[in-house]
């Protein structure tokens, strides 16, 4: 293994302030998530289907919430938003197989 240099450990130390940030901002974006399942619910409790705008919404938020774990578990390095653009419907979807 060959020793990092000063810029290498700069960016080290860099990325891992950027990480514990977006651990936070995820851990925040997984309470949104509980409480716009709340929501939704309590919404289809007096509906008959589901709200097109919330939906759209989680499905923009579940995409993000997978960029964030992408880079916090190094599949990628691109920082997601507010570094890149808010994803949309055509960005990428979660897999619904399940």
């Amino acid at each position: 293994m060959v020793p990092l240099n000063r810029e290498g450990k700069e960016h080290q130390v860099l990325r891992a302030l950027s990480m514990i940030l977006f651990w936070i901002i995820l851990r925040i974006s997984l309470l949104v998530t509980g409480v716009l399942a709340i929501v939704h619910w309590v919404l289809a409790w007096f509906e008959d289907s589901p709200n097109p705008q919330l939906v759209r919404f989680c499905r923009r938020l579940a995409v993000y919430q997978k960029h964030i774990l992408d880079y916090l578990t190094f599949i990628t390095n691109d920082k997601p938003f507010p570094f890149q653009d808010w994803p949309d419907d055509e960005t990428e979807r979660p897999d619904s197989s399940m």
